[in-house]
């Protein structure tokens, strides 16, 4: 699977998902985390970091505060309960 093809849908899905409700943190959350698995992805290193940022600061745009989050750290911790 490509990469940024996959990146690119999930910021897509981030841009349009009401990301204050549970389901869709959720799906996204289970983007992330394929998207992890299928390039290798291992959560505290530089290359997972720099990818999760992007999705940030889309999320940061649209949903910056919700009951997941309310910070990249408190996101962070959200995003990776799959893969730690």
């Amino acid at each position: 699977m490509d990469k940024q093809k996959e990146l690119d849908f999930m910021l897509h899905f981030a841009r349009e998902a009401f990301l204050d409700e549970e389901v869709c943190a959720d799906q996204l959350r289970s983007l992330w985390t394929a998207y992890c698995l299928h390039h290798g992805l291992d959560a505290d290193t530089k290359a997972y970091d720099d990818d999760l940022m992007e999705v940030w600061k889309v999320v940061a745009e649209e949903e910056a505060d919700t009951a997941n989050w309310s910070s990249f750290g408190s996101f962070g911790t959200f995003m990776c309960a799959e893969l730690v």
